[in-house]
């Protein structure tokens, strides 16, 4: 390896770091490269001439080692913590086969990235030590996984050999594209499949006793509300959650207490107009709202505008979880093979399209890409979709706590916030869902008015009705039984929806039998209530590790907790923070031991172990 070293590469790496690095044995030196090049060569590296090989993954690798102690270097690691510890790590750690590989991928034809964010999970999981001053906040895992793919297109455009493997290599790869089967570009079959994915709202997600057939999502769609400014709440926090939150980059600077009052009164004085209208005006828009507020309904329900004719654009709905998670090229190449995607169009065919037509884009969930560098990179793709296909009217949703518009506002978008249901929405959504749910029963009316009338007394269900998602909720509750007026009945009678019916059919999870029930579910909400309080109280900021498990389970299956983002977990509306306190009180009064119920709590959750010093939840 050290004699490929010794000829002049431009990289200038030293001589003594590499032979502690990179002093492998020829069996296992050939072994490397092999796995080095898995991903990037698909015709396979054994019939490839190994030497040809070896030059160049030594230059990539050099730089890497290179650029990753600069910024040991840069972030102020002493010389003697790099030489006496990070060398020997680093051997290791080059040496690891997930490792090699994600190196290697930046040798791929076309490859802008490589996944900076499973080295970065490599290392912390399996490299990094404490004692030795490894600046985890600050270490620019990014730029250095930038940095390294733009040195590797230098190496490759240098290197006759290797540039002669590659496109032979990609010249097979795309023979065997061509000799698949194209999925084409038939929008006829498309309608099809949007009207069968969102024609019909899915009210077994909350109901497994409603047909799946029943209600069409466009007729009883009620048209949201909207301004056309950031909402107040992103700074109306907590002084110590908002504090954590400008230091990660996720909030602009504090407004005082005055600014903020202004800024909130501001905000309401924007002009109030319905959401149609709002994105019809907009090239490209930001659509921010809180969790059930009906972001993606508006989405799949404009989609359907194309699936019953109202208009000819044709409309792309791209869910940016599932765009992450297939780990596409670009949108295009997504929409072309990913299995995340709604439908499969040919990408060189779309392209054309886009060039050529108007077309409605509409990318659905930022906040779900929880990791900070890939959502800024995701920004980054649809900030350079937008600008190559000036025609396309672009749409983005994302909640609204951790929502940076920075980026956003500098590419010319414009941004909305959804607005609470008001009274006569609330009242429009009742008469419609009876209506279609209920078509000519005679019992419709009073269970109308019924509903109606527990808005309008009970001061627990008008905190709830005025969220889409909770007003379906009642609804469907409602036809089964008067609600009940005690908010702790309520809320239970709510959570057996959401703990059960959300987990099993909206999520389609294939649990098993011995997996986790709502009654326990709803026990642990208790618990979660009770330990947040004894933590707080004793001074504590860092959850149990194992409570990240169920605060998943809860947030992502039963929409009881929702991510608000940053890190940052609520639950999804504020009357159901108070779902634990009263069952919490009956339950302790029951059993004639009111003082024991925390003390109790906290012995049942420290069975389950302590959380690692900066586990984050």
């Amino acid at each position: 390896m050290l004699e490929l070293l010794a000829i002049p590469t431009g990289l200038e790496l030293s001589k003594v770091v590499l032979s502690q690095v990179l002093d492998l044995a020829k069996p296992v030196l050939e072994g490397y490269v092999q796995d080095f090049f898995r991903d990037c060569l698909d015709s396979g590296v054994a019939r490839l001439q190994a030497e040809t090989l070896k030059r160049p993954m030594a230059e990539a690798v050099g730089f890497f080692l290179q650029r990753f102690i600069k910024e040991l270097q840069f972030n102020e690691v002493p010389d003697t913590s790099i030489r006496h510890h990070y060398q020997a790590v680093l051997k290791r750690f080059v040496r690891d086969p997930a490792v090699c590989t994600s190196l290697g991928q930046a040798f791929e034809t076309g490859r802008k990235r490589i996944d900076h964010t499973q080295l970065e999970r490599i290392w912390i999981e399996r490299y990094q030590v404490t004692g030795w001053q490894f600046p985890a906040e600050d270490f620019d895992w990014r730029g250095v996984a930038k940095e390294y793919v733009i040195q590797v297109k230098g190496i490759v455009k240098a290197d006759t050999e290797l540039r002669a493997i590659l496109e032979a290599d990609l010249l097979q790869e795309i023979a065997d594209n061509t000799a698949r089967l194209s999925p084409g570009f038939d929008v006829a079959k498309y309608r099809h499949s949007l009207q069968t994915s969102y024609g019909y709202l899915k009210l077994y997600t909350l109901d497994s006793t409603y047909q799946a057939d029943t209600i069409h999502l466009w007729r009883l769609f009620i048209e949201q509300t909207v301004r056309a400014a950031l909402p107040p709440i992103r700074y109306d926090l907590p002084l110590d959650l908002k504090r954590q939150l400008q230091q990660d980059g996720h909030l602009e600077a504090d407004l005082s207490a005055e600014a903020l009052d202004l800024y909130r009164r501001e905000y309401f004085q924007q002009p109030a107009r319905k959401v149609l209208a709002a994105v019809a005006d907009s090239q490209h828009a930001v659509i921010l709202g809180d969790p059930g507020s009906g972001k993606s309904t508006l989405l799949q329900f404009l989609a359907l505008d194309w699936v019953e004719g109202k208009t000819e654009v044709l409309p792309l709905l791209i869910e940016l979880r599932e765009y992450v998670l297939a780990q596409a090229t670009n949108f295009l190449d997504f929409l072309h093979c990913g299995s995340g995607a709604d439908w499969q169009f040919d990408q060189q065919h779309l392209h054309q399209h886009l060039l050529e037509n108007p077309a409605l884009v509409m990318f659905d969930g930022l906040d779900e890409v929880f990791d900070r560098p890939t959502q800024a990179a995701v920004i980054d793709d649809i900030i350079r979709f937008a600008q190559q296909y000036p025609l396309a009217r672009v749409l983005v949703t994302s909640r609204i706590i951790g929502y940076n518009p920075e980026r956003f506002q500098h590419a010319g978008f414009r941004q909305f916030t959804i607005q609470a249901l008001d009274e006569t929405e609330i009242h429009e959504f009742i008469d419609r869902w009876y209506d279609l749910s209920m078509g000519s029963d005679p019992d419709k009316g009073r269970l109308k008015q019924r509903l109606k009338d527990a808005v309008a007394n009970s001061k627990a269900i008008q905190n709830l009705a005025d969220n889409p998602l909770l007003l379906t909720m009642m609804a469907i509750l409602n036809r089964r039984q008067e609600l009940p007026r005690d908010r702790a009945d309520l809320y239970d009678q709510a959570s057996r929806v959401l703990l059960y019916h959300w987990d099993v059919d909206h999520k389609r999870l294939n649990l098993p039998m011995d997996a986790i029930a709502r009654r326990e579910k709803q026990e642990m909400l208790r618990l979660i209530r009770i330990v947040t309080d004894y933590l707080r109280d004793q001074g504590f900021s860092d959850p149990r590790e194992k409570a990240n498990v169920l605060i998943q389970q809860l947030r992502e299956r039963n929409f009881i907790l929702c991510y608000r983002g940053a890190d940052t977990y609520g639950f999804m509306h504020r009357p159901s923070w108070n779902t634990s306190a009263p069952s919490k009180s009956s339950t302790a009064s029951k059993n004639n031991a009111p003082s024991a119920s925390k003390n109790s709590a906290m012995r049942s959750l420290a069975s389950t172990g302590k959380t690692k010093p900066g586990t984050k939840s």
